[in-house]
């Protein structure tokens, strides 16, 4: 109930102070990915370092100064593997997110640039071990795994894009859970279309 009124009230605020809407997509890449599950009941904990891009849309209301947003996207570490008991290759990850955006990163930041951040609540969803299974694994079902995942991230923006560094982690229980730390990339199309 809690987070329902925190949501809704930062709704009203975007929508009291000069609100606009805009429609972009948001490019990044986990820089270093770790993920905890289990493959048929044996602890897994794929990892991938430096190529693990993701893309998708997102949809922003509010301002200069403040802003909300939703987005959803797909990514793929397509070389993360368990380095210390190889089962499978691979990473599949889709996370549904709710950001709040302060300064240059709410995406409608009119300066050159401006530092900003944003906090972030939403779900992920993993599958590992997609291919180049162990032979052990490779009869085993697909490997899918949901989880709450917080998102903390900083950086700078200015004329409909931004450019942040993120940390983000998911948890949910001890044999499940996932972090990683990357950089990502928006842009907000609706903004844009001004400077053009």
């Amino acid at each position: 109930m809690r987070i329902i009124i925190f949501l809704l009230s930062s709704l009203f605020l975007c929508s009291s102070v000069n609100s606009q809407v805009g429609i972009g997509m948001v490019f990044g890449n986990d820089l270093f990915q770790s993920v905890q599950n289990e493959l048929d009941g044996v602890p897994n904990a794929p990892k991938s370092v430096l190529l693990s891009p993701y893309f998708g849309p997102k949809l922003y209301i509010g301002g200069e100064r403040l802003s909300v947003s939703l987005h959803t996207g797909i990514g793929i570490s397509a070389f993360s593997w368990d380095w210390s008991d190889y089962k499978g290759m691979g990473t599949l990850y889709a996370p549904a997110l709710f950001s709040i955006n302060f300064g240059g990163l709410s995406g409608f930041t009119e300066e050159k640039s401006a530092l900003g951040f944003s906090v972030v609540g939403g779900y992920l969803i993993t599958m590992t071990d997609l291919y180049f299974r162990a032979e052990e694994y490779s009869e085993s079902t697909v490997n899918l795994n949901g989880m709450p995942l917080i998102q903390l991230a900083a950086g700078t923006g200015g004329k409909g894009a931004s450019l942040y560094g993120y940390f983000r982690y998911g948890y949910e229980d001890s044999n499940h859970q996932f972090y990683s730390l990357g950089i990502g990339l928006e842009v907000n199309f609706t903004q844009r279309k001004k400077y053009r």
